[in-house]
């Protein structure tokens, strides 16, 4: 009787045993799958699938080896820690042993890759289709071992998650900041230190942009698109040492004709270009440009005025000329 009681209850106890094992393998197996497809699903940053580039904060790179050769299965990090690479921080691919990370270069299925530092603007051809604030311009080197810039080519590639550096509008703005003018000046002027320029007394004094580009720019990276537009180019004159111009706010010449020499001595077809000295004595010309920056977001606009750095020139006005600009000839 005994027996017959204990076969039963057995019985029970192993169903449900068998029965919970069975929930165990299923949720193990899921879990599987599920990191089986997103590895596949990851997004590579070269054509042949074998690697995903991460730029991580503090400008460390790692490569994501997926489904590497040789090696073991793919997933994780191929930076000398992970299941992909070896204790002593090497990796075996296609028969060949690479480091995984060298002199600032990673692994990448046969190749090594560097990030491009700095990285090339947003308006360089480079970029393609492709757009700059969720992909990294890199060096890749296929050939060398140590890898070097030296041949490599510099190809495009996704980031994971974000890329590492300013966000697309401070990216922006900073592209379209504006660098010190080197504005031209009949008689030309000289900087602080240098032999001062001199014009005479009544002659006209010429002011135009030199080799300023006056165009309208436009930047874009992801959902931001910034434009940069010239207003004016910004002229004040102070006498002597004086903290005072000698006129307020200056001149203001929104236009851009430059002085030849054929011009000799005439004045500016735009007034607020040119300026006539009625005193003998040494003048400090501070300039500056003026420009309007449109920076727009998910299709919202923020406009506001940037200024260049200010350039400083000196000129020596003498008596001995007038109504005519002969010597010194125009700077080029």
């Amino acid at each position: 009787m005994a027996r017959q009681f204990r076969e039963p209850f057995e019985h029970a106890v192993l169903s449900a045993l068998r029965r919970r094992l069975s929930a165990v393998v299923a949720v193990l197996a899921l879990a599987a799958a599920t990191v089986v497809a997103t590895t596949a699903s990851a997004p590579t940053a070269r054509a042949d699938g074998n690697c995903t580039i991460v730029v991580v904060r503090g400008g460390t790179t790692i490569c994501v080896i997926n489904g590497q050769q040789g090696g073991g299965p793919g997933g994780g990090d191929g930076n000398g820690v992970s299941i992909n690479c070896k204790s002593d921080g090497t990796i075996d691919y296609n028969g060949k042993t690479y480091q995984c990370a060298i002199n600032g270069w990673s692994f990448s299925g046969g190749c090594y890759i560097q990030p491009v530092n700095p990285q090339p603007s947003t308006d360089d051809p480079i970029w393609g289709s492709s757009d700059p604030s969720t992909n990294r311009a890199q060096w890749e080197d296929c050939d060398h071992n140590p890898p070097t810039q030296v041949g490599a080519k510099e190809i495009i590639g996704p980031c994971v998650g974000y890329c590492a550096g300013p966000n697309p509008v401070e990216r922006i703005t900073k592209e379209l900041q504006i660098a010190e003018p080197d504005l031209g000046m009949a008689p030309p002027g000289a900087k602080p230190g240098a032999p001062t320029a001199f014009g005479f007394v009544n002659a006209n004094v010429w002011f135009w942009s030199k080799g300023l580009d006056t165009s309208t720019q436009t930047r874009s990276a992801g959902n931001v698109v910034g434009t940069r537009t010239f207003v004016s180019a910004n002229w004040q004159i102070f006498k002597g040492n004086s903290t005072t111009p000698l006129s307020t706010p200056g001149l203001t010449c929104t236009s851009d004709y430059e002085y030849t020499a054929d011009k000799g001595g005439a004045p500016s077809p735009d007034p607020a270009c040119g300026f006539q000295f009625t005193d003998p004595d040494t003048y400090r010309i501070v300039l500056t440009t003026s420009w309007t920056l449109v920076i727009t977001q998910n299709g919202v606009p923020n406009q506001q005025t940037i200024r260049s750095v200010p350039n400083t020139m000196m000129i020596k006005i003498t008596e001995g000329q007038s109504n005519n600009l002969q010597s010194p000839s125009p700077a080029t």
